[in-house]
């Protein structure tokens, strides 16, 4: 019977990485069906251009140039993949109260943008208006009539409390281009800033991991080894003392030592281990967060004012112009989620806050990760 040693990692990469093959990892690329710069028309914007390498090194700089244009890629795949996974059918079949729904958020988007987005009514500079923090929800009053199309927009996926007498219309335009605005950078954020600091951490700790790894395995082999050759039962104690008159010769009193050193690596090393990966943990927690603030810090300080000034206003009359299409229809279902950004509050009482034993364990989770990591971009 194998000794546990902790917490022992569930995956089966953790295990077997000394052994694991890289190319058994691999990853086939994707190819998509539909391509948005092949298949919409954009002979009537300057999208072509804006989005181009060439003039982003122009404009930006390198530096700032490869950051708007990962945006761009990041965008273009989310489209290109939600587009193929719709088919002409589906959209076809949209409900006329979808299509309108979905056209007034575009008009409504529209209002506000460009140089526009930091004017006011009177042409003075000013801070957006951002949407209000997420409030509880409260039960609809039914008998109550619904109000117009944007106030029910407004209510159901920004401002569940707005009310279009309490607030005039460059706080709706606004608050739908800022939500718009913080829905496409977050989706960057989770696709490619996110995965792209998570590598950089785990090369930087992927030596550290592969020394408790090789910790691990070299304690359960040496287990394995005595309990086969019956040195020492798993839960069986070695003498306390060990005393001339006990031992009946040389090779038991050397028998004895050899238990005893075992019995005593039994406990301290799985010990050692522990601390190393609490401390393994730690690190990555903290060296993620850190690198994820820097890499989001400096793709806003690279590529807000291009994607407010020139990517969004060239992206909305790109829409317009294939508006009424197929794949209009369909890019604005892959765009709507984006309309509608509010951090969502976990829920306290969910399965997942109840109890510490329903989470599992932080240094399992880390470890598992790395070693993913590791596989995938064949550090192996």
């Amino acid at each position: 019977m194998k000794e546990s040693i902790g917490p022992t990692c569930r995956c089966s990469k953790c295990n077997s990485l000394l052994k694991a093959s890289p190319k058994a990892t691999a990853k086939k690329p994707i190819r998509y069906r539909f391509n948005f710069m092949k298949h919409m028309d954009l002979r009537q914007s300057n999208y072509r251009t804006i989005t181009s390498i060439s003039y982003l090194t122009e404009k930006y700089g390198e530096k700032k140039a490869e950051n708007i244009a990962r945006f761009v890629r990041c965008i273009h795949k989310q489209i290109n993949s939600g587009v193929n996974r719709i088919s002409d059918l589906q959209a076809s079949s949209i409900l006329p109260w979808t299509r309108v729904r979905l056209f007034l958020l575009l008009v409504t988007l529209s209002q506000r943008g460009g140089s526009d987005y930091w004017m006011g009514k009177e042409g003075e500079m000013k801070e957006p208006a951002r949407p209000s923090e997420p409030r509880e929800r409260k039960p609809q009053d039914k008998s109550k009539p619904y109000g117009t199309l944007i106030e029910e927009i407004m209510r159901q996926n920004i401002n569940d409390n707005y009310r279009e007498a309490d607030h005039d219309e460059n706080y709706v335009f606004s608050s739908i281009w800022a939500n718009f605005m913080e829905g496409l950078i977050n989706h960057f954020l989770e696709k490619v800033i996110i995965p792209s600091s998570e590598r950089k951490v785990c090369q930087q700790l992927y030596k550290p991991m592969m020394k408790i790894i090789s910790l691990y395995n070299e304690y359960n082999e040496l287990m394995e080894k005595s309990e086969r050759n019956g040195f020492l039962p798993p839960n069986q104690e070695p003498p306390a003392i060990i005393s001339s008159d006990e031992a009946t010769s040389i090779e038991d009193g050397k028998l004895q030592t050899a238990q005893r050193l075992l019995w005593q690596a039994r406990q301290d090393i799985p010990k050692t281990i522990s601390k190393e990966l609490t401390l393994l943990s730690e690190m990555y927690s903290t060296l993620s967060a850190d690198e994820q603030d820097f890499e989001l810090d400096e793709f806003v300080c690279s590529a807000e004012e291009y994607i407010e000034l020139e990517y969004l206003p060239s992206l909305i009359e790109v829409l317009f112009a294939n508006g009424g299409t197929l794949n209009f229809w369909k890019i604005m279902i892959v765009l709507e989620p984006f309309f509608y950004y509010i951090e969502e509050v976990a829920d306290e009482e969910s399965p997942c806050y109840d109890g510490d034993s329903a989470k599992p364990d932080p240094r399992v989770v880390t470890l598992e990760k790395i070693c993913e990591v590791a596989a995938e971009q064949e550090w192996i």
